[in-house]
């Protein structure tokens, strides 16, 4: 049987000695320096890959088109929210090298398609003949798998970005904290349904 002496003894594989807690202790907050730094490196900017050229030219297509897209009515519109950049930075980011040629070369013959079935710039054209092109742009069979693949990005980041922006999280679709309650004997004929 062990006495109450015997309890207290603590051999030095059962507790941590004053060393190991400080040669344990130097190694984690250098790692944690270590990973801060590590993660600094990780920003995403505006860069475009190597293989794109990217002008004023394309910058304004790609707001016309996002405009285009989610025009601005009593609410702000993706264009002025931004979101041609989100798009950008999503195409730079989370998209395959060859996404992203496919979105940058699309960009680049989208003008020259518009010219041919429209008879003018995308520019130049007005809101419901922009809105017809880019219908035609994803339906028409003469279109490239470069356009239809740069005009499917652009209206998915394009609806993301839109959704996931400040104004739309806080103005248009405020998150509740606390959900109302349920009340399972509110009447049917307050909601505006058929009883």
């Amino acid at each position: 049987m062990k006495t109450r002496e015997d309890l207290f003894i603590w051999t030095a594989s059962k507790l941590m000695n004053r060393r190991q807690a400080i040669k344990r202790t130097a190694l984690l907050s250098g790692g944690m320096v270590l990973l801060k730094h590590s993660l600094l490196g990780q920003a995403s900017s505006l860069s475009i890959s190597a293989s794109a050229t990217f002008g004023s030219k394309e910058e304004r297509l790609l707001q016309l088109v996002v405009d285009t897209l989610i025009p601005a009515t009593d609410t702000p519109g993706a264009k002025d929210l931004g979101v041609d950049r989100f798009v950008l930075l999503m195409v730079n980011d989370c998209h395959s090298e060859k996404d992203q040629t496919a979105f940058y070369e699309g960009l680049h013959t989208m003008d020259a398609f518009i010219e041919k079935h429209f008879s003018q710039s995308f520019i130049l054209c007005g809101n419901d003949t922009r809105v017809e092109a880019l219908k035609r742009l994803s339906k028409s069979p003469d279109a490239s798998p470069e356009l239809k693949a740069f005009i499917q990005i652009a209206k998915h980041r394009t609806i993301q970005g839109y959704l996931e922006s400040v104004y739309v999280m806080t103005e248009a679709l405020p998150h509740k904290m606390i959900p109302d309650p349920y009340d399972g004997y509110y009447p049917a004929s307050k909601l505006g349904g058929k009883a």
